[in-house]
């Protein structure tokens, strides 16, 4: 108990208020659904704060995911690294059965396991364009042994600020659902955006990813998204 408290108080170290809203339409036959997110980033003087909550509606009575992650980064001076930082965070949420032919009747719900991550960060210059890179430990509840995760973020703004390329990547490990063993899951989500004024954007995401849930495949998912930013 002591160890989440002094997790949260890290975290919610500063208040927010930089955030936007966005809504993607995955529109593939085998997903076809909206979800929504909420994001919010503030840096400060010390560092900066992140976060932000999905919510996929795949069922025809209401949302069927709930995910989280909130994230703080603690400024380190030193001569040696410029923009190295401290890192913590913590993920959550929770998944229900869809509604869909070969899914269970009575819906069923499952926890998404809870993850602390602590680490360190810095950012990569390639040209003009900057790869914001962190290194962490992470402990995820009912895991065994350890596990690691590696996040590139960017964001890049092109032609006067009327295009926008930004996204993530992360590249983590976990067991497998047998247990048998660890797997090595690949998560990227890159977006590019155009933006009709400062607050208002349209464009596409795609996610791709190896070992994610619900199968362990390669996949690729391109959305249309909408975004509001206030």
């Amino acid at each position: 108990m002591k160890i989440k408290l002094l997790f949260f108080t890290l975290l919610f170290t500063v208040c927010a208020n930089a955030q936007e809203i966005q809504l993607n339409y995955d529109f593939l036959p085998d997903r076809d659904y909206l979800t929504f997110t909420f994001e919010i980033f503030r840096p400060d003087k010390l560092g900066s704060t992140f976060f932000f909550t999905d919510y996929d509606f795949n069922r025809k009575d209401g949302a069927n995911l709930g995910y989280f992650e909130l994230a703080r980064k603690f400024n380190i001076k030193n001569n040696l690294i410029e923009g190295l930082n401290f890192h913590v965070e913590y993920n959550d949420g929770f998944l229900i059965t869809d509604d869909k032919a070969g899914s269970p009747e009575n819906a069923l719900g499952f926890p998404i396991n809870r993850a602390y991550l602590v680490g360190l960060g810095f950012p990569i210059k390639i040209g003009n364009f900057v790869l914001n890179t962190t290194y962490m430990y992470k402990n995820t509840y009912g895991s065994t042994g350890f596990d690691g995760q590696f996040t590139a973020v960017w964001f890049h703004n092109l032609f006067n600020d009327k295009v926008t390329l930004r996204g993530f990547l992360d590249f983590w490990s976990e067991d497998r659902m047998d247990g048998s063993s660890k797997k090595m899951i690949l998560l990227t989500e890159p977006q590019v955006m155009y933006n009709l004024n400062k607050s208002f954007s349209i464009g596409s995401e795609i996610e791709i990813s190896n070992n994610f849930v619900p199968t362990e495949e390669f996949k690729v998912f391109p959305t249309i998204m909408g975004r509001y930013a206030f």
